[in-house]
C-alpha cells in the first residue's frame, strides 16, 4: 500500500509566535485583496476585524526575536499596529482611499513582509478571493 503525505517529520504544537504570523499573514492578504478590488463579504469582514483586534493585543507583549529582524522590534510593532488600524478602516468601514493612502498602506505592508516573511512572497489566490 502506498503512503501519502510527509514522511516522519517531527511535529510540534502551535505556539503564540505561529499564531501571530498566521494572523499577520491573513491581514496582509485581506488588505491586498481589498485594494485590488476583490469583494469583502460579511464573513471575511468579520474575520478581518477580529484578527485585527487580536493582533493588536498580541503584539504589545511579544518578544519578536524569533523573527531575527535587523530592524527595531518597536518599529515593527508600531507598523503591525498601524496595519491593524488600516484593516479596521479599509475593511470595516469602507473608508475611501486616495492614491497617497493606498501607497502608504502598500509601503507599510511591504516593510512588514520583508521583516516577518523574508524568504517567501505572499501570493493572492484569485479563485478564492473572488468569492466573498
Amino acid at each position: 500500500m502506498k503512503k501519502f503525505g510527509c514522511r516522519n517529520h517531527p511535529l510540534r504544537s502551535m505556539n503564540e509566535n505561529d499564531l501571530f504570523l498566521l494572523r499577520l499573514h491573513f491581514l496582509i492578504i485581506v488588505v491586498k485583496a481589498a485594494l485590488q478590488g476583490y469583494p469583502v463579504g460579511k464573513y471575511r469582514k468579520k474575520a478581518s476585524l477580529k484578527n485585527a483586534g487580536e493582533i493588536s493585543k498580541m503584539i504589545s507583549g511579544m518578544d519578536l526575536s524569533f523573527l531575527g529582524m535587523e530592524t527595531s522590534q518597536h518599529l515593527f510593532k508600531e507598523r503591525v499596529r498601524l496595519l491593524a488600524i488600516m484593516v479596521s478602516a479599509i475593511i470595516g468601514e469602507n473608508y475611501p482611499l486616495g492614491v497617497h493612502r493606498r501607497e502608504a498602506v502598500l509601503d507599510n505592508i511591504e516593510i512588514i513582509e520583508r521583516c516577518a516573511f523574508p524568504r517567501s512572497r505572499l501570493v493572492l489566490f484569485d479563485k478564492v478571493l473572488k468569492v466573498a
